[in-house]
């Protein structure tokens, strides 16, 4: 995973705002896929976000319960993201309160206006690093999930064998 995290924090570092934001989003479904792998994208992200991500996101201030962003809202984000190119959610089942989302560079973070959330990206996508980061301590000795990274996609960047017998450069 750690792989995943430093691209994103290299994105961000480059001002590759919308790469670092699309593999942002993804990680909570790929931790989640790790833990529970017969479950369904939805459910698997939503738990995932509840036990690592919402605490980022709850405000006392704003009154018992208040939160800036759910985790069904933010899976209705991924998926209209990544699968429509929008921060309109409205289309989304799994939206609860969110019907779009504004992200920023500038520095404000958790401001919501009616129903618009802005979120500061860099903030964002460093608050699911953390996750993503303290979700791997937590499982580092667990064989399922070890054995699971070790079959996500990695980009080969030197010579390397695809097969038996077969050495490419």
């Amino acid at each position: 995973m750690e792989r995943f995290v430093l691209s994103i924090e290299k994105s961000i570092e480059t001002e590759n705002w919308y790469g670092a934001l699309t593999l942002a989003i993804t990680l909570p479904d790929i931790c989640g896929r790790l833990n529970n792998p017969k479950w369904g994208s939805q459910k698997r992200f939503e738990k995932w976000f509840n036990k690592y991500i919402i605490h980022h996101y709850e405000s006392p201030f704003h009154g018992e319960g208040f939160t800036f962003l759910s985790a069904p809202d933010c899976y209705a984000l991924r998926c209209a993201f990544l699968h429509e190119g929008t921060d309109d959610v409205t289309r989304q089942r799994a939206r609860e309160v969110v019907s779009k989302f504004k992200f920023s560079t500038t520095g404000s973070h958790r401001c919501m206006f009616n129903d618009v959330l802005v979120l500061n990206l860099q903030a964002f996508c460093s608050e699911i690093c953390e996750g993503v980061r303290v979700w791997q301590k937590e499982y580092e000795n667990d064989s399922d999930i070890v054995s699971g990274l070790a079959e996500l996609l990695k980009v080969q960047t030197k010579g390397f064998s695809p097969a038996p017998g077969i050495f490419m450069q």
